[in-house]
């Protein structure tokens, strides 16, 4: 004969007959197990027992007569199809994600802004460096120059100076062959002896051709030293 045990929820009890159960008027959440189940049931949940179910009244209480309560339109509007309550979560979330996004463009804005800056300011670095550099190079072409004018200056001063000290002496060597010409010509107007009217012109003629020569030759002298003087008073 099967043997059924029960559980009070702390502890079981049993076993007990099918008549056992009949009298002790089981419930239909009554925990029940019997030789062969995987697990305990409730009584209501086994066939043979749900006639010994005893049917248990609710607790006692007296109806009262429901007051219709006005129609919240509110609780039941609906905005573009959605709720009051999903709607309002719709827009804080879209809310919340423009704030993100906006933030996000910022920051990317703030970043590329300072990249930016960091560039224009190497940028400005570099250029100021390369003025800095042609500032330099330019100043030492100058500075190359300017020696180079001075470096001319300083020969053409010496060589003015050695000119005209060259000139001094040729100008002293014509004036002395000026001088010896000119006393060939006195003596060559004055002598008569063994020569004819012609030798006599022809000679004097030649030594007036040689005067006027070394004449040419000390004024031109004269000209070259006297512009050489100027040259040296402008390079002084």
């Amino acid at each position: 004969m099967k043997k059924y045990y029960l559980h009070n929820g702390t502890e079981s009890s049993g076993p007990f007959s099918f008549d056992e159960l009949r009298a002790m008027k089981i419930t239909k959440t009554t925990p029940v197990w019997f030789d062969g189940m995987e697990k305990w049931k409730y009584a209501n949940d086994i066939e043979e027992l749900k006639e010994l179910v005893a049917v248990t009244p609710p607790p006692f209480q007296v109806e009262e007569k429901s007051i219709p309560q006005p129609t919240q339109t509110t609780s039941n509007a609906t905005y573009l199809g959605l709720s009051k309550n999903t709607f309002i979560t719709v827009i804080v979330v879209i809310v919340i994600a423009s704030t993100i996004a906006i933030n996000i463009i910022q920051n990317n804005r703030s970043e590329e802004l300072e990249a930016k800056n960091k560039k224009t300011e190497i940028e400005n670095r570099q250029f100021l460096l390369q003025q800095k550099e042609i500032e330099e190079k330019n100043k030492l072409i100058e500075e190359q120059k300017l020696a180079e004018e001075e470096r001319n200056a300083r020969d053409k001063k010496q060589a003015a100076i050695d000119r005209i000290s060259e000139i001094e002496s040729e100008m002293a060597v014509i004036k002395d062959n000026l001088d010896t010409a000119k006393e060939k010509l006195a003596k060559a107007t004055n002598f008569k002896v063994l020569r004819t009217s012609n030798e006599k012109s022809e000679e004097l003629k030649r030594i007036q051709t040689e005067i006027d020569d070394l004449e040419k030759q000390l004024e031109d002298l004269e000209a070259e030293q006297n512009r050489l003087n100027l040259e040296l008073d402008k390079i002084n």
